[in-house]
């Protein structure tokens, strides 16, 4: 087998104002993110109070975070210009408050991707809350054959896509576009899983699938909710 190469990989943190639970996630994510590959990291800050991403980055500066600023304009706007701006094929996306419970094996994830031209994302988040319908499938990647599980289109819960810590390659968004900005939290993500669960269903389309280690809840989520609050209301 002829060794791969594996491509970089931008780890993209997304947050507002959780000064706390951000360096939480971000510590358990250096411990147990498991990649052969170059890492870049990067911040997508909704506007924080001054000092807070310069603080992350003197805090950090092993890691040569870089980062994009909105100025509270919600989710879908901070991390489109997160995106615009990253220029790796693949992101591994973290919100600021999910804190990794066990090993995040990307080596896999981006092997999958890079073999199977249909799959858009791979999730790691674990699936509990999400009633859904897996398919069980191999696929033969420059690390060997993998098994996976392909979440149907056809799965009774809307979201087969989730905000929550999963990993994607450049071409989910080429096919599907960015994220609807100016709408709140919630509403951004289930526009996003409308995309997702309305294309489609052809081997063309950016199907989302987990690795067989993907069913089990993955994250502790730490980070009180703001959805339906005032900080989840935008800037006009």
């Amino acid at each position: 087998m002829s060794i791969f190469e594996f491509p970089q990989v931008t780890v993209l943190i997304v947050t507002f104002d959780r000064p706390s639970e951000i360096r939480v996630t971000i510590d358990t994510l250096i411990e147990h993110i498991q990649y052969s590959g170059p890492i870049h990291w990067h911040i997508a800050d909704d506007g924080s109070q001054d000092g807070y991403v310069s603080d992350l980055i003197n805090d950090y500066k092993h890691l040569s975070l870089s980062h994009t600023i909105t100025n509270r304009q919600g989710w879908g706007a901070n991390v489109n210009k997160a995106l615009n701006s990253i220029t790796t094929d693949y992101v591994y996306l973290n919100e600021d408050d999910y804190v990794s419970l066990f090993t995040i094996d990307l080596d896999k994830g981006v092997a999958l991707l890079e073999a199977n031209k249909e799959l858009g994302i791979v999730r790691y988040d674990g699936l509990a809350g999400h009633i859904l319908n897996l398919e069980l499938r191999e696929c033969d990647t420059k690390i060997g054959r993998l098994s996976y599980l392909r979440i149907s289109k056809h799965s009774p819960h809307l979201n087969v896509y989730s905000h929550r810590p999963h990993l994607k390659h450049r071409r989910l968004h080429d096919k599907l576009g960015l994220y609807k900005d100016g709408l709140p939290l919630g509403q951004t993500e289930e526009a996003f899983a409308h995309k997702i669960k309305d294309e489609p269903y052809t081997d063309t389309s950016p199907h989302v699938a987990i690795l067989p280690s993907g069913i089990p809840r993955a994250y502790d989520h730490i980070g009180h909710s703001r959805q339906g609050t005032d900080w989840d209301k935008l800037i006009k």
